[in-house]
């Protein structure tokens, strides 16, 4: 059994928060990223969608396009020190069924929601899920595996949960979703989920404002196409120095 995680707030009070079935049921969270993007990611952190596009500063037609809409495509920006960076497609995200879905909120709102947040799954299934998805199994991606409880001791007061997959609104009775989807880990239902769906109590975790030492919580890096792992990039059991993916 694994000691409580003790968090220390800004304010500086501190407080137990109750994660310790979080990590007991879910020890490891997945992040699937573009083929060759582990290097930027290892050296600057995990970045939100608005954070690479202040990076990149593309031309305000390009910039509203990456986050002022549903992007139906995936985006590639010029960046300053690492050639383009693929802003990824939000093609689930489907804006007559979202506009539906939202309780108390413009869809505007829920994109920037969405764009200021980095996500992960808790579930090695939700991404065996989207690595097969038909837009993404014909590429190679690089998927970080990341120690959840290393993430909480550093980043728990930015961390925030999820029941719902907050990207995707693919069918008319997608479920509702807004001020109060993402919640701390402390406010989660988790007796309640657990009960009604034991292996996806959870759906997402996501954190506020990206990651910027992701690299000291990455414990794998896999290429993968699919479920397929092509190479591993990092290791850090391994006795060999991490490889940059070919930078």
């Amino acid at each position: 059994m694994r000691a409580p995680i003790v968090q220390r707030c800004p304010s500086g009070i501190i407080y137990h928060v109750m994660v310790n079935e979080l990590v007991e049921n879910y020890p490891l969270l997945y992040h699937m990223a573009w083929e060759g993007t582990w290097p930027l990611i290892r050296d600057q952190g995990l970045l939100t969608t608005r954070q690479l596009v202040d990076t990149c500063d593309p031309e305000p037609d390009l910039r509203d396009a990456v986050l002022a809409r549903c992007r139906p495509s995936t985006i590639r920006l010029p960046h300053p020190t690492h050639g383009h960076v693929a802003i990824r497609d939000q093609a689930p995200l489907r804006e007559q069924f979202l506009l539906r879905s939202l309780t108390d909120m413009s869809v505007g709102e829920w994109l920037d929601v969405l764009n200021n947040r980095v996500f992960f799954w808790l579930h090695p299934d939700r991404l065996s899920v989207l690595l097969g998805a038909r837009l993404y199994r014909k590429f190679v991606h690089d998927v970080l595996i990341v120690e959840t409880a290393s993430l909480l001791r550093v980043h728990g007061d930015r961390i925030r949960l999820s029941a719902v997959n907050s990207g995707a609104t693919l069918y008319p009775n997608a479920a509702p979703r807004g001020s109060g989807t993402f919640v701390r880990v402390q406010d989660y239902p988790w007796a309640e989920r657990r009960h009604r769906r034991p292996v996806n109590a959870i759906t997402e975790l996501a954190v506020i404002g990206g990651v910027p030492d992701l690299a000291d919580h990455v414990i794998r890096v896999e290429r993968r196409r699919q479920n397929d792992v092509l190479k591993v990039l990092y290791d850090r059991h391994a006795s060999a120095p991490p490889i940059g993916g070919g930078s």
